[in-house]
């Protein structure tokens, strides 16, 4: 169907109306001289239809044997087109430098996409791959996706495949990723020793590598040595291994949270406005009359791309959707500061203690200086090992 209208286009066609009483037998002789119509409506003495523009003029000798009336109500397509603007040096030219100007940019790479990545991000990737000379703006024809690609495995480790594709201005880069060990066998080529993270006594200890030099029921001092990474065999040699330990004790820790009385609060005032730049390239034109520059606000952003006819550009409408806040300076009691303390010792035993089964937590809390302090001290398991390289010379 969308051939059969771009040709009516290229050939043009019109919109005519018939009067008169043998509408009929009109109609019936276009028929017969394979005259085609469509998209007609008749009445008694009346007819409006559709017909190729040559077709038309084949029409009359049939209007006048009839005795009907003809007349062209519109024109459409290619030929009426040209006619009326063949004068318009202007727009002719103008849609010359557009279309040339559209050739031109396709020549360089306006968009970049990274698929496929979870655990490498898309900034890690695209900042190499720039320092390669693949980047917004770049030359296509001096770029080798196949180079490229060769580089970026080398220096990114943690992938195990990726294929640099360049389609009109889109660069899109497809990786796979490396399945990884275990942390436990990361860094393996390292000799490393078993140190204590806190002092207190060992509840467990499960040694995967390595020479234990504790045992469990000992008391560790933190900085002590739990796992040697230096083993000795039955033959009297020395090897260095990556020592690898599993050590949970029993421990004392501290947590402390400051709330200052008088604090700076951000407030909504529920006001809201949305900005457009115009884009190109890295640099941002403001498309309004900045009349806020001294209001404080969040802002988010939002990209439109310029793609007429699916063709990438440099071009784009930057988006910042703007919601506005006041701060505004509020007082607590001790009562009011005790309560933010509380929320926040609660996330900070999420973030410090993490998995560590607590035993025992004592609170106490004071006032000074119009700060409110509160301290929150533990007796928990937790995990108290970790890694120390053990640096030999070469």
């Amino acid at each position: 169907m969308f051939i059969v209208r771009f040709l009516r286009f290229i050939n043009g066609y019109v919109r005519f109306r018939v009067t008169g009483v043998f509408i009929e037998r009109f109609l019936n002789l276009a028929s017969r001289g394979g005259i085609n119509l469509w998209n007609g409506s008749k009445t008694q003495t009346e007819y409006v239809g559709y017909t190729l523009m040559k077709h038309y003029k084949q029409l009359r000798p049939f209007a006048k044997k009839t005795g009907v009336y003809m007349q062209i109500e519109e024109r459409f397509g290619w030929p009426f087109w040209r006619k009326k603007y063949r004068r318009r040096v202007g727009l002719a030219v103008g849609v010359g430098l557009f279309l040339g100007i559209l050739a031109f940019l396709g020549n360089f790479v306006w968009t970049i996409e990274v698929v496929g990545n979870e655990i490498v991000s898309s900034d890690e990737i695209l900042d190499y791959l720039q320092e390669q000379g693949l980047k917004v703006g770049s030359f296509k024809s001096s770029l080798d996706p196949r180079e490229l690609e060769r580089k970026t495995l080398l220096e990114i480790k943690e992938l195990s495949w990726i294929a640099v594709n360049i389609t009109g201005s889109t660069a899109t880069v497809e990786v796979n990723e490396r399945i990884l060990p275990p942390d436990m066998y990361l860094d393996n080529d390292k000799a490393c020793n078993i140190i204590a993270r806190y002092t207190g006594q060992i509840r467990s200890m499960d040694v995967y590598d390595g020479q234990s030099d504790l045992q469990v029921g000992d008391t560790v001092l933190a900085g002590d040595l739990i796992v040697s990474g230096i083993v000795e065999d039955g033959k009297g040699q020395t090897r260095f291994v990556h020592a690898r330990a599993d050590v949970k004790a029993y421990t004392s820790y501290e947590i402390e949270i400051e709330v200052p009385l008088q604090q700076i609060k951000r407030i909504p005032t529920g006001e809201t406005s949305l900005k457009k730049y115009l884009k190109v390239l890295t640099w941002k034109i403001p498309l309004f009359w900045e009349s806020d520059q001294e209001k404080s606000y969040d802002a988010q952003q939002r990209t439109v791309s310029f793609v007429p006819f699916g063709l990438s550009t440099p071009f784009g409408i930057l988006e910042e959707n703007r919601v506005y806040y006041t701060q505004k300076t509020v007082e607590y009691n001790e009562v009011q500061a005790k309560e933010e303390a509380l929320q926040q010792l609660q996330e900070q035993e999420k973030v410090q203690l993490g998995e560590a089964e607590i035993l025992k937590k004592e609170l106490s809390g004071s006032l000074d200086k119009e700060i409110y302090r509160l301290k929150a001290s533990y007796t928990c398991i937790m995990e108290i090992g970790r890694e120390q390289e053990i640096l030999l010379d070469r």
